[in-house]
């Protein structure tokens, strides 16, 4: 006779009854492996050419979301079509949260490009916790599609691909088993389908059909002896024949009725000879909840152990249970989704219902959390015309959707934000198969239980490193050679001693767009006679290819309705400029040799030079350079190739040899005669206060050349013997989004405003009482407006709403 215990569980962070082992492997493995998440809101879901994209970047640590306090610096890509990286920039994190832009170029052509974000700690994972979100562009451009992608088509009539997943790990003769399944179509996309199991003597056992995007479930137990196949009829028309799991003789099993709302029911079977052989061991469960871990001891004196799990101890979110043996091996797993509805309340309230076109809204925010007090947090609105940008998509990706489930899950999650938007018992019994069929990823335990410590190859960006390494001129390493980091704008003045291979790295530096610095080095004697590399743009992470499911995400009716639309207000905008004579864009007429907008390497900048010689002063002469160039620039003369800076002043009438830089690096005076005259942009002489930027190494002056892009020395051909002036990449400064106001007589005529997206903020802050206002104004597009808040409050609690009014 079969014995039933019932034990209630009241789950607590990191306590274990009996076997405390895994509880302090796993504490020990996630204090040391904290997950960094990153997360962006747009301001709209798609885009044409010539538009901004905007965004607010969240990242939250570890596994209650709050906002990290780790990495400072995000990167962030946007990937084309053809899977290349077309702009890259740095974002400072300040607390967690960043903001920036894409400024699409009106030339681009349309297709599904790609935004990922990540910070370094991520890659620790490879990129399993990067941000990565498809982002349709329209344009009237198409994009040239490469005949290796093209090769890569799917074949008309390539079957949809189903899998079946034994509930806990594999079936057992004997005992009854729930199957979940999921079917999916060449595109990546679910597909229905309807089916049965017949045994090896096609005796029908079971029928199924798939409830919700191509999963579904059904009940069956196997037999001894007896194998099982299921026939399928997709809705395509197709068919398919597939071979089910093979059933185990002897085995345990471990199930879980997330059915309820306070409990769930955690149900241990084991097979009559599998008892008769482990009967009274012990076994170990082991429940794992957003960073919380418990493990219970659990005696096999029975074919059957019930336990209920009291959710509200546990974290919304992907849950997981294990049962190990007693020898710490895990035999069976159950993934299961915790929803506690402990998200922030926000609630939205406008002056209005009704609105008027070009008026004035006015939005009051009140973030409370689940206790009912003021949230503390930070927040981002968007407000678009669903008119303009209409969108035939339901339950698209959003903040708690992200965080809270598809980062922890394996795959594409279809229609992500319908399992946070409907409550019913219908939606969590679809999450629940969602949960059976799709692979959590957090950590498996072999990582946990692996004893053997792994260095992090990437540690947490402070700011912005600048790195290289110092050589003599023997191409040797140059050990505890000092190394100075001067800017080009004053400040302090920086060192560092490189190590054994000659490496030094200045690091949490913080400044923004391009700077300009001067890095100058000595060996341990003090001597100058070194050489300098600067790695100047370190390796981005791979981009790996998205399923084509992650495609479908605007329907070409939607997109063409949007390009049609954005054009429509290009082109108002124009006429108004024509009629009303007004600059829409600065235009520079100018006298190219008066020009003071050229292509420079100068630490000065452009502009800022004694004597500029362009490409057509120069000449197309061949030869040595300094032969074009000697007797052509003022108060200058060359002694063999050197150029010599005349001071009258001295009674020889000659300073010492100017210093070169060609294309940003300073080289030996020879190496002007690599050059000729045809490969040369610009040539530029830089005196006295002019040439003190370079400090004490342009005392004699500086000659700057420039070369024709692509037309100048490879960058093994130039030495930089003890001086190397640089100019890396800073943190982006985000655009600032423009909201006309109308009350003060702007944008006052003819002109329509068609804007697609009619304000965006990306930081707003709630008070001590947990209060925000927004005001912005409508344009003249009338139909429904929709704003969406997203934002995450100071203990990590996240919240989203979104409020729709109509403007006529």
């Amino acid at each position: 006779m079969k014995k039933t215990f019932i034990l209630i569980i009241a789950l607590l962070p990191f306590v274990g009854f009996g076997q405390a082992t895994l509880s302090d492997q796993a504490l020990q493995y996630l204090s040391g492996h904290p997950v960094e998440k990153a997360y962006l809101q747009f301001d709209k879901p798609y885009y044409a050419a010539g538009d901004t994209i905007y965004f607010k970047g969240y990242v939250t640590r570890g596994e209650h979301h709050r906002l990290t306090d780790l990495s400072e610096v995000l990167h962030v890509d946007l990937i084309n079509a053809n899977g290349k990286i077309d702009q890259s920039i740095k974002l400072h994190l300040d607390s967690g949260i960043t903001w920036g832009d894409f400024a699409l170029p009106d030339s681009l052509p349309k297709g599904n490009y790609r935004v990922r974000a990540y910070t370094q700690w991520m890659r620790n994972n490879g990129d399993v916790y990067f941000f990565d979100k498809i982002i349709p562009v329209g344009s009237l451009r198409t994009a040239k599609v490469p005949e290796s992608l093209v090769k890569q088509a799917l074949p008309p009539n390539l079957k949809p691909d189903i899998q079946f997943f034994p509930e806990g790990g594999k079936p057992i003769t004997g005992i009854p088993a729930k199957m979940a399944f999921k079917a999916v179509a060449p595109d990546g996309l679910g597909i229905d389908f309807k089916g049965e199991i017949v045994d090896n003597d096609n005796k029908e056992v079971a029928s199924f059909s798939a409830v919700h995007l191509g999963m579904g479930y059904f009940y069956f137990t196997p037999t001894e002896g007896k194998t099982y196949t299921a026939k399928i009829n997709y809705s395509n028309g197709m068919t398919d024949v597939v071979v089910l799991p093979k059933q185990e003789p002897n085995g345990i099993t471990l199930s879980v009725n997330n059915d309820s709302l306070p409990n769930a029911a955690i149900l241990i079977k084991a097979s009559r000879g599998y008892y008769r052989l482990n009967k009274d061991k012990n076994y170990t469960l082991v429940v794992y909840s957003q960073g919380t871990v418990t493990t219970v001891k659990c005696r096999l004196d029975s074919t059957e152990i019930k336990l209920n799990v009291l959710k509200r101890k546990l974290h919304t979110g992907v849950a997981t249970v294990t049962l190990f043996s007693a020898e710490n091996e895990p035999l069976c797993e159950r993934l299961f989704f915790i929803q506690n509805y402990d998200q922030l309340s926000l609630a939205i309230t406008g002056d209005k219902e009704t609105y008027a076109k070009r008026e004035k809204v006015n939005i009051k925010l009140n973030a409370l959390n689940r206790k009912g007090s003021a949230a503390d947090g930070h927040f981002s609105v968007s407000v678009i015309n669903e008119s303009n940008v209409p969108d035939d998509q339901n339950y698209r990706a959003n903040i708690l959707s992200y965080l809270l489930l598809t980062s922890d899950i394996k795959g594409n999650i279809e229609q992500p934000g319908y399992y946070f938007a409907d409550t019913s018992m219908e939606a969590r019994t679809d999450l629940d198969i969602l949960m059976l069929t799709q692979g959590y990823r957090r950590f498996t335990w072999k990582q946990v239980l692996d004893t053997t410590k792994r260095p992090l190859e990437y540690l947490p960006e402070k700011g912005i490193a600048i790195e290289g390494e110092v050589k003599s001129v023997f191409n040797k390493p140059v050990a505890n050679g000092t190394v100075t980091l001067i800017s080009s704008i004053g400040g302090p003045i920086l060192s560092a001693v490189t190590d054994a291979k000659g490496m030094f790295s200045f690091s949490n530096l913080l400044f923004t767009d391009t700077a300009h610095f001067v890095l100058s080095a000595v060996n341990a004697k003090g001597k100058n006679s070194t050489k300098i590399d600067y790695f100047d743009k370190p390796a981005s992470p791979p981009v790996t290819p998205m399923l084509q499911s992650f495609v479908q995400s605007v329907s070409d009716t939607a997109m063409a309705s949007y390009v049609g639309s954005d054009r429509l207000q290009q082109r108002e905008i124009l006429n108004y400029g024509k009629s009303k004579g007004i600059m829409l864009k600065q235009v520079n007429i100018r006298d190219k040799k008066l020009d003071n907008q050229y292509r420079t390497a100068s630490l000065a900048g452009a502009g800022n030079a004694d004597q500029v010689m362009h490409a057509d002063e120069i000449g197309q002469i061949q030869g040595p350079l300094s032969t074009s160039l000697d007797g052509r620039l003022r108060g200058i003369v060359f002694a063999g190739h050197n150029p010599i800076h005349k001071i009258p002043y001295l009674k020889t009438g000659l300073g010492g040899p100017m210093l070169v830089i060609i294309d940003g690096t300073e080289v030996p005076a020879d190496d002007l005669n690599f050059l000729t005259a045809s490969q040369v942009e610009t040539v530029e002489v830089l005196k006295y206060a002019n040439a003190s930027i370079y400090g004490a190494s342009g005392g004699n002056g500086v000659l700057i050349i420039t070369t024709k892009q692509g037309g100048g020395l490879a960058a093994k051909d130039i030495v930089s013997i003890g001086v190397l002036p640089i100019a890396p990449m800073g943190f982006y400064k985000a655009k600032e989004f423009y909201s006309p106001k109308y009350d003060n007589g702007s944008w006052i005529g003819k002109q329509k405003d068609l804007r697609s997206t009619i304000y965006w903020k990306p930081e707003i802050k709630t008070d001590k009482d947990g209060n925000a206002s927004i005001e912005y104004y409508n344009a003249d597009g009338t139909g429904t407006y929709k704003l969406v808040v997203e934002g995450i409050d100071n203990n990590g609690n996240i919240g989203r709403q979104v409020y729709r009014y109509k403007v006529e």
